[in-house]
C-alpha cells in the first residue's frame, strides 16, 4: 500500500504544478441586445443609475449577486444590472440563460463549504470543510472530520491544496495532497488502550459536480498515512460523498 501512496501522490504533485494557462477561464462578454440597458450603482433598483449601454455594445460578466450583474462596457464603465434584463443580452449569438450563468458562478467561485458522509476503515465518518479558490485552478481547504467506530473513535483535523487541472467543466476531477493531526480515543477501559495523537499525510482524489444555483455534490477518495511512533505506520483510507455551497 505505501507503493500505492507515493504513486497517487506522484501523480497528485503532477497535476498540481501543470502549467498555469490551464488556469485562465475566457471572460463571458455579453452583447446588448436591446434599446438600452441602464446600468445602477449597486445590486438594487434602489441605487442609482450611472450609466445606460445602448444596443449592439459589448459588457464584460464580472460578478453574479443574487438576481444582480456586476459588469464592465468597453469605456471601463462599471456597474450592476438586472438579471431580468438577460432577455436583452446575447452571448456569441445565442441568448443569455440563467443557468449559464450560475455555470459561471460556480466557475469562477472564491469559497466553499460543506458537509460530507463517509467511511473511515469500516467506521462512519462525518466531515465538515470550508474551502478559498487561490485561483481557477488551486484552492487552499481546511475540514474538521469525526469517525465513529466499534473499537475507537478518531478526530482529524487537516489541510489540503486542492488542484482542478480543468476547472472549465461542469464535472471537474480534482486532486489533494496534505496533512493533519488524527486522535484517537478507544472505546476499551483496559490500562494499555490509551488515547493518541499523531500526524499523518495524505493524498486525495475526487470530483465535483454542480447540481444548479450554489450548491456542489462532492465524492473523494484519501489515502493517508499516519506517521505514529510504534514500529509501523498506519495506511488509512477513507471513502466520502456530500454536499456543499459556494459564494
Amino acid at each position: 500500500m505505501s507503493k500505492l501512496f507515493f504513486s497517487v501522490l506522484f501523480m497528485c504533485s503532477c497535476l498540481l504544478y501543470l502549467p498555469s494557462v490551464l488556469a485562465d477561464n475566457e471572460p463571458v462578454k455579453l452583447t446588448i441586445d436591446v434599446t438600452y440597458i441602464e446600468l445602477h450603482s449597486g445590486p438594487g433598483v434602489g441605487y442609482p443609475i450611472i450609466n445606460v449601454i445602448e444596443k449592439g455594445e459589448l459588457v464584460e460578466l464580472l460578478v453574479k449577486r443574487t438576481n444582480w450583474l456586476k459588469v464592465i462596457d468597453q469605456r471601463k464603465n462599471i456597474g450592476w444590472l438586472s438579471q431580468d434584463d438577460l432577455v436583452g443580452l446575447t452571448n456569441q449569438g445565442h441568448k443569455i440563460l440563467h443557468s449559464e450563468l450560475t455555470i459561471t458562478d460556480f466557475q469562477r467561485r472564491s469559497y466553499e463549504t460543506g458537509v460530507m458522509y463517509g467511511d473511515f476503515e469500516g467506521s462512519d465518518f462525518y466531515n465538515v470543510y470550508f474551502g478559498y479558490s487561490l485561483s481557477s485552478v488551486f484552492s487552499a481547504e481546511v475540514s474538521v472530520g469525526k469517525a465513529l467506530g466499534d473499537i475507537s473513535d478518531n478526530n482529524l483535523y487537516d489541510a489540503m491544496l486542492i488542484s482542478r487541472p480543468l476547472p472549465g467543466l461542469l464535472v471537474i476531477p480534482y486532486v489533494g495532497v496534505g496533512g493533519g493531526i488524527i486522535t484517537t480515543k478507544p472505546h476499551s477501559v483496559l490500562a494499555d488502550s490509551e488515547k493518541r495523537q499523531d500526524t499523518y499525510i495524505a493524498s486525495a482524489i475526487g470530483i465535483k459536480y454542480h447540481l444548479a444555483r450554489n450548491f456542489i455534490l462532492r465524492a473523494e477518495y484519501k489515502y493517508s498515512i499516519v506517521l505514529t511512533d510504534r514500529n509501523d505506520n498506519e495506511e488509512v483510507q477513507t471513502w466520502k460523498l456530500g454536499f456543499s455551497v459556494f459564494f
